[in-house]
């Protein structure tokens, strides 16, 4: 039996209506080889360089989440606490996840300004933890930005990772929000409806200054003394913040404001520069003592005037009979303000205990005082 001879191809022109003019390659019909010579072989080149560049450029990668100690990936965590400088994660274990079981993937993008960067962190687990204990508050890791990120300077930051609800995740009395609630309070706190203190004008004899002064404080005053003293003051005291000791009816100092205006013929021959020496030299008296703290003067304006600012703590011992001595810390604030002829002094004395409790009322004397004013 002779062999088939070789298949001749040939090409001719096409004489229905349809395809007329088209030339007919017979071989091409025939060979799928030469089909694809005739064009598909550029569409299969251009899909093959896509799928080596895909398997020849990617990233490592995970599964997209970690959701038990065994997985790799995007790590769902189980709490989040975040600080300015630190963050803290809870997260399942078996036993041996620690810090270097994952790594922190960082993303850079525009912040609240050019100079303030914001970062997108998200916890990535790479290690898998294969060990057999069984942990079931997981483990507590901290984070710092700087050590562990790598983020130093101005930014914010936000944690990309999901966390599980309440549903998936068994009270602990170790968990993050139960330590947060044995040592905060969490509700808003309630509104006592404490008003606020109510003042009223004050204006002090011959017209020499006003102010406002609290109406619930007691108010002292001796007008024929002060006339005799050529020192015109009034006195005020909260006398209910003070407290009997071991039941008795001793009771610590009230706290005082003082305002005052000494006029320059005034029986203690007392001058503005005379009062900011006498505390001048008392402090350097007592420097070095473990009982008082004297600040230094400091020169200020007032109101337009030349002025003095002084403040010291001074440690009292007040006997209370014949074994029982009161100990407490007292603290002052002095402004005495230099005047035309005679001087002026506002001050606020209180134990350590209540002063900061009415600084505030001492403020509003301070901000409402005026020199020289009239009678209303």
């Amino acid at each position: 039996m002779k062999d088939a001879p070789p298949m001749r191809c040939s090409s001719r022109f096409s004489n229905s209506p349809s395809k007329k003019g088209r030339r007919i390659d017979m071989c091409a019909q025939r060979d799928p080889m030469r089909r694809i010579c005739r064009g598909e072989f550029t569409r299969v080149f251009l899909v093959l360089t896509v799928v080596l560049s895909a398997l020849l450029f990617a990233p490592t990668s995970y599964a997209e989440y970690s959701t038990g100690p065994r997985q790799t990936g995007e790590e769902v965590l189980l709490e989040l606490l975040v600080c300015p400088t630190r963050f803290m994660v809870r997260v399942a274990s078996n036993g041996c996840t620690d810090k270097n079981s994952f790594k922190i993937d960082v993303k850079k993008e525009a912040g609240l300004s050019p100079k303030v960067p914001h970062y997108l962190l998200t916890i990535v687990r790479v290690r898998p933890d294969e060990c057999k204990a069984i942990v079931d508050d997981g483990v507590l890791l901290l984070f710092d930005l700087a050590r562990d990120v790598g983020l130093t300077g101005d930014f914010t930051y936000s944690i990309t990772n999901p966390v599980y609800s309440l549903s998936r995740v068994q009270p602990s009395e170790n968990s993050l929000l139960s330590i947060i609630e044995r040592h905060f309070t969490l509700e808003p706190p309630k509104s006592r409806g404490a008003e606020p203190e109510p003042f009223a004008e004050f204006s002090m004899d011959h017209g020499y200054f006003t102010c406002y002064l609290p109406t619930r404080w007691k108010l002292e005053r001796d007008p024929e003394g002060d006339e005799k003293a050529g020192i015109f003051e009034v006195r005020l005291t909260m006398s209910e913040k003070a407290k009997p000791e071991d039941g008795e009816s001793y009771f610590f100092p009230d706290p005082l404001i003082y305002v005052g205006y000494y006029r320059k013929d005034n029986q203690q021959n007392k001058t503005y520069e005379s009062f900011i020496k006498d505390y001048e030299e008392l402090l350097l008296r007592r420097e070095g003592s473990d009982r008082s703290r004297y600040e230094k003067p400091k020169e200020i304006e007032f109101g337009g005037r030349e002025a003095t600012e002084i403040t010291y703590e001074v440690y009292q011992e007040v006997p209370r009979g014949p074994l029982v001595t009161i100990k407490y810390w007292l603290k002052a604030r002095f402004i005495v303000v230099k005047g035309d002829e005679g001087f002026y002094v506002l001050a606020y004395k209180s134990p350590q205990e209540f002063y900061d409790e009415y600084s505030h009322v001492f403020e509003e004397v301070v901000e409402t005082f005026e020199i020289g004013g009239t009678n209303s």
